[in-house]
């Protein structure tokens, strides 16, 4: 490349000998030659030139002032001033304006020298040149600092816009006015830094800059020394990185809520392969990160779902929209899982889609209870078909192993004649498990205080309970449900705090579901009974009072016909037969199976009174009862007055009735004609008598009392050959009178 040097000289030999001397010399070098500076300035403004060089004394103007003008539109043209010697003063004046270089005419070597100059020159500004248009043009900010003092010598247009100085201002700017007082990454001071570098070589340090309205950002700043123009320089290149260090936060952040999300997250690119799983995804799948990385979501397909859900899946996400359903997958291990998934696309800057995050809520356990709810809906329907309690405690039993899950569980209902909680349905687990099943009684355990509480207990442990009935039991985890006043409903299972909320929930609604339909059950057996009893008066009514009132209306006619008065005490008789009857009837339709408050009642005093109030004739009374026994006092006189009245009407007004003490009970026994073997079974029917003065009710009304008290009745041979009437299952109190 050629390099074009103007020389401006107004003496023609020195023009000349300069170009003779770059003819010869300097082959590369076009010398164009002026006389005068204002023709000097005519050729810089019509060409371009690589270097002027220019004598100091010209017509019109010196060289200095010729500087000075090209200096207004070259400022950075290279300019030698080629002079005479000995001028001490010029050569100051010159390096003040800003000559590039200095060279003295006379001797041999001035032109050597000069070409010299010239080349130097010449290189050292299309060097800056390059360094400069460089320097403007990087969008990054650069300072240059001088490394002894820390100051700013030089900085680039990006330093102007970012911090808001002119260049001017921002070189006159102190190092530490572009930084934040508080620099929270360094120790060191921003010159420190700078000294280092020249001294040790190229640092990075993350710097917070302040602009010139007090604004602070984070950048990213690389030192490094250089050589520029000769003069040793500290260059640093400072990027602007607050909104990637906001980024990167909020990724971390991200990243720390993904890491310890509870729900499965993977991530696909946009050909379905995974490039990252968290911890939950291992967790929930069975796959390491490893063993999923790489590979894509088809791993986890079940087979449950057609080619139409995942068409269906793919041509949302692909439109960039969420999709989000329920899934069933597959674990590693075999085994199925339900999730609901949510899958979003993520975009880049020019909005395509790059990326797939998939995040999945496991909902198997709730998808589990659901079903559960729906199947137990449906089973207490099938409670409404069953036709006794013992049914409807099996059907249970049943839907607890199998729609619930709850395999160990047992029913303790209460029994009202011992006042005691006793189990009666247990499930085959419960039975494999304990070894007995014990009667709770008033006060005792964890069952007697939810059943006389009416609230549920979850028990966590049960050993630490302070109502514990074993410590030592085998069970750990208990709900214990009350069932109104018909019991508790007891689960439970081997591991400590083994039932959660859900279990409870679900385990009170079934037990209260279970006690309406026990209560109905015994409603309609109460309403059965008392329409039993109703129908069975009207029978009576219309069958057995027919023949009294027959047999009255008959001896009243004969004694309007033959006026033997006579006839009327057979009528006063049956009158007094259909009073019995009616009383009878009346007490059974009444008060059926039921009995008043129990109490101690002292037998002996009972069976006098039952005996005077009985018209016994000739009959005895013989034996002796030394017990106390809990019962309710009006309904036991009334049994003993059925049995005298019994006795005296089958084994005439002469019979002797005996009435003792058995091991768990009592007898009553005469010495009448006894009950034929085969007509005992009908003895306790209601309304049949073998006597035509009878009512047929009193055995009837016996039998009620003794069922109504819990006791057994038994009819066997008496030991005179009359009847004996045996009542067990009694609970005697102590010792009382023995004589009547």
């Amino acid at each position: 490349m050629r390099r074009r040097v103007l020389y401006v000289d107004d003496t023609p030999s020195s023009r000349d000998a300069l170009r003779e001397y770059c003819t010869r010399e300097l082959p590369g070098v076009d010398l164009i030659t002026a006389a005068t500076a204002s023709e000097g300035l005519e050729i810089c403004a019509d060409r371009t030139l690589d270097c002027i060089v220019s004598a100091y004394q010209l017509s019109g103007m010196d060289g200095l002032e010729f500087l000075e003008y090209v200096r207004d539109t070259h400022p950075d043209l290279p300019f030698i001033l080629f002079t005479a010697a000995g001028s001490e003063t010029v050569a100051s004046e010159a390096i003040a304006s800003g000559v590039s270089e200095y060279v003295q005419k006379g001797g041999d070597e001035q032109f050597d020298l000069l070409a010299a100059r010239i080349d130097d020159a010449i290189d050292r500004y299309h060097s800056r040149t390059g360094y400069r248009d460089l320097f403007e043009a990087i969008g990054d900010a650069i300072i240059v600092h001088d490394p002894e003092t820390g100051d700013v010598v030089d900085v680039n247009r990006a330093v102007c816009e970012h911090w808001g100085y002119s260049h001017e201002q921002a070189c006159e700017c102190a190092i530490e006015e572009l930084s934040a007082a508080v620099q929270p990454a360094s120790e060191r001071t921003a010159r420190e830094w700078v000294r280092r570098t020249a001294e040790e070589g190229p640092q990075r340090v993350e710097w917070v800059c302040e602009t010139s309205d007090g604004m602070q950002f984070r950048a990213d700043v690389r030192l490094k020394p250089a050589t520029i123009n000769g003069r040793d320089r500290v260059i640093a290149l400072i990027r602007d990185i607050t909104e990637e260090k906001h980024r990167e936060q909020e990724l971390k952040a991200f990243r720390e809520a993904v890491e310890h999300a509870g729900h499965s997250i993977y991530i696909t690119d946009s050909d379905e392969e995974i490039l990252y799983v968290n911890p939950a995804f291992e967790e929930v799948t069975g796959y390491t990160a490893d063993e999923a990385i790489g590979r894509t979501p088809r791993l986890l397909q079940s087979g449950e779902h057609d080619d139409e859900f995942y068409d269906q899946l793919w041509e949302t996400i692909l439109a960039g929209e969420d999709w989000q359903n329920e899934l069933i997958n597959e674990r590693k291990d075999g085994s199925r899982y339900v999730v609901n998934q949510t899958i979003a696309p993520i975009t880049d800057e020019m909005g395509e889609i790059v990326r797939f995050v998939a995040v999945n809520a496991e909902i198997t356990e709730q998808k589990r209870r659901e079903r559960q709810l729906q199947a137990l809906y449906t089973a207490t329907t099938e409670w409404l078909d069953a036709e006794s309690k013992d049914d409807v405690y099996e059907l249970v039993s049943t839907q607890l192993t199998d729609l619930l899950e709850f395999d160990l569980h047992g029913f303790c209902l209460y029994d009202e004649s011992t006042h005691t909680l006793q189990s009666v349905v247990t499930s085959e687990h419960a039975d494999v498990v304990l070894d007995d099943f014990p009667e709770f009684e008033e006060g005792e355990g964890i069952v007697w205080t939810v059943f006389e509480s009416g609230n549920a207990e979850r028990c966590d442990d049960v050993r630490e309970h302070p109502d514990v009935y074993n410590p030592d039991t085998e069970i750990r985890s208990e709900l214990v449900l009350p069932l109104g006043g018909h019991g508790v409903l007891l689960i439970g299972s081997k591991e400590p705090s083994a039932f959660d909320d859900t279990d409870e929930t679900l385990a009170k609604v079934l037990s209260s579901a279970l006690t309406e339909v026990l209560s109905r059950i015994e409603r309609e057996g109460e309403l059965a009974e008392r329409n039993s009893r109703l129908e069975e008066f009207a029978n009576v009514v219309s069958h057995d009072l027919r023949n009294p009132l027959s047999v009255a209306r008959g001896h009243l006619e004969l004694a309007r016909d033959t006026g033997d008065e006579t006839h009327l005490e057979e009528v006063e008789q049956s009158h007094d037969r259909m009073e019995r009857i009616i009383q009878n009837l009346l007490w059974l339709a009444r008060e059926g199976r039921e009995i008043g408050e129990t109490r101690r009642v002292d037998l002996a005093y009972t069976v006098e009174d039952a005996w005077r109030h009985v018209d016994t004739k000739e009959a005895r009374l013989v034996g002796s009862v030394d017990r106390t026994i809990e019962a309710d006092p009006d309904r036991l006189q009334q049994l003993f007055e059925n049995l005298f009245r019994n006795a005296i009407q089958h084994g005439g007004s002469d019979v002797t009735v005996d009435v003792g003490v058995l091991d768990d009970g009592f007898y009553v026994e005469d010495d009448g004609p006894g009950i034929p073997e085969a007509t005992r079974e009908h003895v306790f029917e209601a309304g049949y008598s073998s006597s035509p003065d009878g009512t047929g009710y009193g055995l009837s009304i016996v039998q009620t009392i003794a069922e109504a008290h819990g006791w057994n009745l038994d009819i066997t041979d008496g030991t005179a050959g009359g009847v004996r009437f045996e009542f067990s299952g009694v609970g005697f109190g102590g010792e009382a009178r023995t004589e009547y």
